[in-house]
């Protein structure tokens, strides 16, 4: 576990959030993309802190800085994602990426709309919502 780590996921959670970590950190490499990762043991090291806070990672490239934050279905709502977000967005483009799809009870749920409407409800206007699955790696930057 990274310096970053949120205390209220499960190990389960833990390991669906590095898995979304890496496939977005070698999506983004692919593209050409400067990276910085943290929590799984990245080559070109994990980001610092901003405002306080690590963010998962980091991309830049010649013209762009951008934060990405990567939350499970059980953190996406959290006061530490609101706080990581809030110190994000001050920096920078800031992007949630949060698992195309969750579950309470055998009920499934596309969390989309909620994380949208979390980040009116916290003034996050301008941070962006993505997906990504932590079993196939599909993501999608915007949702």
């Amino acid at each position: 576990m990274g310096k970053g780590s949120n205390p209220k996921r499960s190990a389960d959670s833990q390991i669906n959030h590095n898995n979304m970590v890496r496939y977005i950190a070698n999506d983004l490499v692919s593209k050409g993309y400067g990276v910085l990762a943290d929590h799984i043991n990245w080559p070109k090291g994990s980001p610092g802190k901003i405002n306080g806070y690590i963010p998962d990672l980091t991309v830049t490239n010649t013209d762009s800085f951008i934060i990405f934050e990567i939350e499970t279905c059980s953190t996406y709502s959290d006061d530490h994602t609101r706080e990581q977000l809030t110190a994000f967005d001050k920096k920078g483009g800031t992007y949630i990426i949060i698992p195309s799809a969750c579950s309470m009870g055998n009920i499934n749920y596309d969390p989309v709309e909620e994380v949208k409407q979390n980040l009116k409800n916290w003034g996050l206007f301008s941070v962006r919502v993505g997906t990504c699955d932590p079993f196939t790696g599909k993501i999608n930057y915007n949702v």
